[in-house]
């Protein structure tokens, strides 16, 4: 039996969770209306095999909450499980040591399996929260390449991105068509692309290479 533990300020919210949860072999064993109270009276008991933590708590909300017990409680699995899904608040919540992350509007099945993959050691996202990192962290990755760029590359590029011919290029940079031509294989490898219509759409952000 996996012995489940809520820090959840809404009774209604605590209360539907209880009910998602209770099942052969998950329950609900604690419910905490405030990170505070959660601080407090966690020490004293026996730990819980998966918390499910609010974020937007009053007071202490549930990253600082979260934060807190993990220095005490290494072996704590905290499971995220709030409305916040922008990437700062996913990020500082893994961060803090959070094994997962899920939002309220999944389905009760997904946060069960949630906490069963915690509590096999695993951890675990929702679908929308792990596109949302998937698609910041690449969009670091292209912003890293663009800045490895030279200042006649990005001149370069500008040009490409204008739809200049190399010839066009050389003209207007003074320089030869075989120095635009070397330039436009360095951006290809910098940018990791192989075509002006794949580097083009990087520098544009309208995509990134697969």
């Amino acid at each position: 039996m996996i012995h489940v533990a809520v820090v959840e300020d809404d009774p209604l919210a605590a209360e539907l969770l209880t009910d998602y949860i209770s099942n052969e072999d998950m329950k609900v064993v604690r419910h905490y209306q405030s990170a505070e109270q959660a601080l407090e009276e966690i020490p004293r008991l026996p730990l819980p095999d998966v918390l499910l933590m609010d974020i937007g708590l009053p007071g202490v909300d549930g990253i600082e909450a979260t934060q807190r017990l993990k220095q005490q409680f290494e072996d704590l699995e905290v499971l995220m499980l709030t409305t916040f899904e922008d990437t700062e608040t996913i990020i500082r919540a893994i961060k803090a040591g959070a094994s997962g992350y899920m939002l309220k509007a999944s389905r009760s099945s997904e946060i069960c399996d949630a906490i069963r993959e915690i509590k096999r050691g695993g951890s675990t996202l929702s679908g929308s929260v792990a596109r949302k990192l998937v698609n910041e962290f690449q969009h670091e990755s292209v912003s890293h390449e663009l800045e490895a760029l030279t200042d006649r590359e990005n001149d370069i590029l500008g040009n490409l991105i204008e739809g200049g011919s190399y010839k066009a290029i050389a003209d207007q940079l003074d320089i030869s068509v075989h120095t635009v031509n070397n330039h436009i294989r360095h951006i290809y490898k910098k940018l990791h692309v192989n075509s002006r219509a794949e580097a083009v759409a990087i520098a544009t952000g309208s995509g990134a290479p697969t």
